[in-house]
Order: C-alpha cells, then sequence, then structure tokens
C-alpha cells in the first residue's frame, strides 16, 4: 500500500503542477534526505522535491467494529474485516544544486518550488488513486478516498531534532499528513479493476485542441474459475496512430498500457496453455468490460 500511496502523492504534484507562471517542474524523489542525498543533489541539474515518508500511524476515527459483507460468485457472501485506515506523515523540503553566493540564492528557487507544492496540496485535499491513474493495490485501495492534509495539528516531531539527526542545516519543510486504508483481507477472489485514464496537454501558445494520452488497465483471467493468470501478453496495435505495445500481466493477472492517442486499437491476450483472444477497442470510448480477457 505503502508504495502506491506514493505514487498517488507523486501524480497529484506532477498533474497539478503550473509552471506558467515558473517555478519548472522538479524531480520527485522519496529517499531519504541526509549528507549522501545532499551529495547527489548538488551533483545533479535542476531542483528536486524531496517527500519522505517517515512515520506511520493508525487513525482511530476510522476505526469500525462492523464486517463488511462481500458478495461471491453463485448468490454466496463472505465477511470481511474492514481496511486499517492509516496516517502517513511525510516531510517535503526543496532542493537546489546551486551554491549559495553573492551572485545565486538557490534558497529563493526552494521557496518558490515550495510554495507551489502547498499550492497543489491544498487544492487536493481529498483524492482517488485510480482516478489519478495509479494502478496496483486492492479494489478497497483503488476506490478509496485518500485524505491529504497539510500541516498536521499536532507535530509528530520536532523539525529541528529531525534535521540534527540527518546532520543537515535547519531547513523549511512541509508536513503532509496522508490518509489511506490498509486492506486487510488476504483471501479476495480476483475482482475485474479496469482503467481508462485520460490525459489533456494543452499546446503551448496555440489554439488547437488539447493532446490527449490514455492508460488503460484490465485483467487476464481464466475463464473457468476468474482466477488470475500472471505472466499473460497483451498486445495492443494501431494503424492511426501508430501504436505497438506488449506488456506482461503481473502476479494477479493485471496489465496497464500507456501512451495511447484516441483511435481504434487491436488487442490481443495470449499465455501458454491457452487460447488466445483478439478484440478491437475504441479508445478512450470503448466499454471496460473489453479490457478483461478470459481465456480458456
Amino acid at each position: 500500500m505503502l508504495n502506491l500511496l506514493d505514487q498517488t502523492i507523486q501524480a497529484v504534484l506532477d498533474t497539478g503542477w503550473t509552471t506558467t507562471p515558473p517555478p519548472a517542474k522538479p524531480g520527485f524523489f522519496f529517499t531519504i534526505p541526509d549528507e549522501d542525498w545532499l551529495t547527489k543533489v548538488k551533483s545533479a541539474l535542476g531542483l528536486r522535491l524531496n517527500i519522505y515518508l517517515y512515520e506511520i500511524r493508525e487513525n482511530k476515527d476510522f476505526r469500525r467494529p462492523e464486517w463488511d459483507v462481500i458478495p461471491l460468485p453463485g448468490n454466496t457472501v463472505t465477511l470481511s474485516h474492514p481496511p486499517v485506515y492509516c496516517d502517513c506523515h511525510y516531510l517535503i523540503s526543496a532542493w537546489s544544486p546551486t551554491e549559495d553566493g553573492e551572485a545565486t540564492t538557490p534558497m529563493l528557487d526552494e521557496h518558490q518550488v515550495l510554495g507551489e507544492a502547498l499550492r497543489v496540496l491544498y487544492c487536493n485535499p481529498d483524492v482517488n488513486p485510480a482516478a489519478l491513474g495509479v494502478i496496483g493495490g486492492s479494489a478497497v485501495f483503488q476506490q478509496a478516498h485518500i485524505y491529504l492534509t497539510v500541516f498536521a495539528p499536532e507535530a509528530p516531531r520536532i523539525l529541528n531534532d529531525f534535521w540534527s539527526t540527518m546532520k543537515l542545516p535547519w531547513r523549511p519543510a512541509i508536513q503532509l499528513v496522508a490518509t489511506a486504508p490498509l486492506d486487510l483481507l488476504q483471501d479476495t477472489p480476483p475482482v475485474p479493476l479496469m482503467t481508462t485514464f485520460v490525459q489533456r496537454y494543452a499546446v503551448l501558445g496555440g489554439s488547437g485542441s488539447p493532446e490527449e494520452r490514455v492508460t488503460i488497465g484490465g485483467w487476464v483471467l481464466k475463464n473457468a474459475d476468474n482466477s488470475p493468470i500472471p505472466g499473460a501478453t497483451v498486445h495492443a496495435t494501431c494503424a492511426a496512430p501508430s501504436f505497438d505495445q506488449s506488456v506482461t500481466t503481473d502476479s494477479q493477472g493485471r496489465y496497464a498500457i500507456a501512451g495511447m492517442r484516441p483511435g481504434t486499437y487491436h488487442l490481443s491476450a495470449a499465455a501458454a496453455g491457452f487460447s488466445a483472444i483478439d478484440r478491437d477497442l475504441d479508445i478512450p470510448t470503448g466499454p471496460p468490460d473489453d479490457h478483461i480477457f478470459k481465456l480458456s
């Protein structure tokens, strides 16, 4: 769950960042901000935003005693333990490779990047991983509301102590608390999860229609029992716009294909020991059910 939460936060900052007016979009990193990190910053180009997860606590306000009732095939149900919601505490800091001197003031650039990060986070207090194109995790996480809170009312750790531990000079940072669910149910049957994520890019200085890039996601399953087929190949081709890409399903039978433009695509799914399935799919308006391939 934590790696997907990192991806969700990065997607929020990446898609919400405004480069006109500046600052330019920085690089996003989730590594520990210690002396080794500072060395890497100075040897690289461009500003960096460090998003460091340093503490995890259960949010007891979301705790529920009752169990969820999950319907299963054959008109049966199973009881599911409700997810645990965790408050994940991040420290977000901006870093410039420029040395401080009479002609340069890197702190101003860092403050500008921090200010834009604040604006984006305040504009997105409630986000959904699936809507942001984050692929993976259970249906509980994919469908969840992830709550982003800037400046926790009760600071879990004093910033000065943190930077002293890192053996670095004190610097300003954003304290972000991301509240997200941890699915405790381990034996859920696979539930097809379809994704159609459309990104639109405006043409700089132009008046034409925005350029679109589409990511689709789906499943490759066994037709006999709807169990996932890991290692299956999904191949997508299109004549206009030109596109040819193959991906492999993960351990849960999931796949994702990115970088598609609107058009009619030919998709095929194949796996050893199964008959391949081919179909045409209109992107992005085709039915989500067409993202599921059930092989026999």
